[in-house]
């Protein structure tokens, strides 16, 4: 087994490997990885070949923190660790050990990713979960995140959701002055977005440029669903297909001067709908964090709950490290 630093001629390579993988999705391409405007990482991305075949993949950036150099899960992505098809327990160890030999050899004074939930995987596995486990590797960061069950039918779907939220959302449905829209105008929900993020003092993860450039280089890939009062744009919700399992709220706004008018409500549902229709699996509604809060990864109980009514449960989304 051998492992080898990513360069551009593997790039055909890599993205055919994350397509077939059990766990790869859309983060993990590589035109994902390279998609910023006015931000660069250093990559040091890894494949690991056995018998010249590629089994396993590992996104990831060079950093320099608080003076230690660190192989980092790629900061222009969700979720990194490893990307793999199927591997045996003996594999998995392998693949480990041969990491953790190259990240000394390079001098890195730790590793640390965010691996993909289990949720996206084609095939429940978690033979690289013990196997890192079982080397010393440790969560850091731990996020309740949010997921919706879309198997059966709509109406299955639509019955999941409390009571009171169906309520809500048949009369919101009966609203002529509410329209829905599947659509690309991008400009118009941008500075919805912004507002809605300076409100908690964060900036959104992408600038409108590279919502842009990436609804250009995954076409398909980005939905964006606009909600319009009286022809008003008040809100929207921006939604990542992540493989053929999951598709992710990335960001569900609304225009504060419409609150009262419950339309983020109306985005979830048609997007849950809009989901089911076309097959997925599960809607991954997001982390429920208070990153104001003195401890940022305090649980928002509010966002929970809110996420609850629509019959969402909830999983660990966990950070992993190991020092060397």
């Amino acid at each position: 087994m051998q492992i080898i630093r990513y360069n551009p001629d593997y790039q055909k390579e890599w993205d055919r490997f994350v397509n077939e993988s059990n766990n790869g999705n859309l983060f993990h391409y590589r035109n994902f990885l390279t998609y910023h405007i006015g931000r660069t990482f250093d990559d040091h991305s890894l494949i690991f070949k056995k018998k010249n075949r590629i089994i396993a993949l590992f996104p990831a950036a060079e950093r320099i923190i608080e003076g230690e150099k660190i192989l980092h899960s790629h900061p222009g992505a969700s979720y990194g660790g490893f990307v793999f098809r199927q591997l045996g327990y003996g594999e998995a160890d392998k693949i480990l050990e041969i990491f953790e030999s190259y990240c000394q050899q390079q001098k890195f004074k730790r590793v640390f990713f965010v691996p993909t939930p289990a949720l996206y995987f084609k095939h429940y596995d978690e033979t690289m979960e013990y196997a890192q486990l079982w080397r010393k590797y440790h969560s850091v960061e731990d996020y309740i995140s949010s997921f919706i069950d879309l198997s059966g039918t709509e109406e299955d779907v639509f019955n999941r959701m409390s009571k009171r939220k169906r309520r809500y959302v048949r009369n919101l449905l009966n609203d002529s002055d509410l329209r829905l829209e599947w659509n690309k105008n991008y400009e118009e929900y941008y500075p919805i977005l912004v507002r809605n993020k300076a409100k908690h003092g964060v900036k959104p993860t992408h600038s409108l440029e590279e919502l842009i450039k990436l609804d250009r280089l995954f076409p398909g890939q980005l939905n964006l669903l606009m909600c319009y009062y009286k022809d008003k744009p008040i809100g929207g919700t921006l939604n990542f297909t992540a493989n053929k399992q999951v598709v992710i709220i990335f960001y569900n706004m609304i225009d504060d001067s419409y609150t009262n008018l419950q339309p983020a409500s109306l985005q979830i549902w048609e997007t849950m709908r809009w989901a089911h229709s076309e097959g997925f699996r599960y809607l991954d509604f997001g982390v429920s964090q208070l990153p104001l809060a003195e401890n940022p990864l305090t649980p928002s109980k509010s966002l929970i709950l809110f996420k609850e009514h629509f019959g969402s449960r909830n999983m660990i989304r966990k950070a992993m490290e190991k020092r060397f």
